[in-house]
């Protein structure tokens, strides 16, 4: 009949996850260290920016594997707390709040708050991208410190010279 979906469309449509379960199977299998099934939750073309990873913006499941395989290795435990989360309408695009508390193979324990921003095609997340309240680290962060100290001594530079 026209207007009705078969009895196989709509029992695949209720089969589907709902992104908070998706992002949920994500960060569990994260936990476990089980890479198959973190990349089980991503669509094949799917991009997973972090500023954590050595690349930051991993495109695709090779990316995402690589970026995979290095935080498991430098990692002795992942740990995630879902805070709250907040989801768009029609349920594909939404956010999780996390409190992470992450052993690094070292033994160092580190915690900090952090933000996925995500969304989802066919039950499969085809963004995700990571926010934490602290700037960039590195080559960015000696660039931004630099960039902050000129704006300071142009301001000292131009405000001396008034009368």
């Amino acid at each position: 009949m026209a207007g009705h979906m078969s009895e196989s469309s709509a029992r695949a449509s209720t089969h589907r996850p709902t992104l908070r379960a998706l992002l949920d199977q994500m960060l569990e299998a994260t936990m476990a260290k089980d890479k198959a099934a973190v990349l089980a939750t991503f669509a094949p073309d799917a991009v997973f920016t972090d500023p954590h990873y050595p690349n930051p913006e991993m495109r695709g499941l090779d990316d995402i594997a690589a970026g995979l395989d290095w935080g498991f290795l430098g990692m002795e435990r992942f740990g995630f707390t879902v805070v709250g989360s907040f989801m768009s309408e029609d349920g594909n695009s939404g956010a999780i709040e996390m409190d992470c508390e992450h052993v690094l193979a070292s033994g160092r324990t580190l915690t900090f708050p952090q933000v996925f921003v995500a969304g989802m095609e066919e039950g499969l997340l085809v963004r995700v991208r990571a926010y934490e309240p602290y700037g960039p680290g590195g080559v960015a962060m000696a660039a931004i410190r630099v960039q902050n100290w000129l704006l300071r001594l142009r301001r000292k530079t131009a405000g001396g010279g008034r009368s």
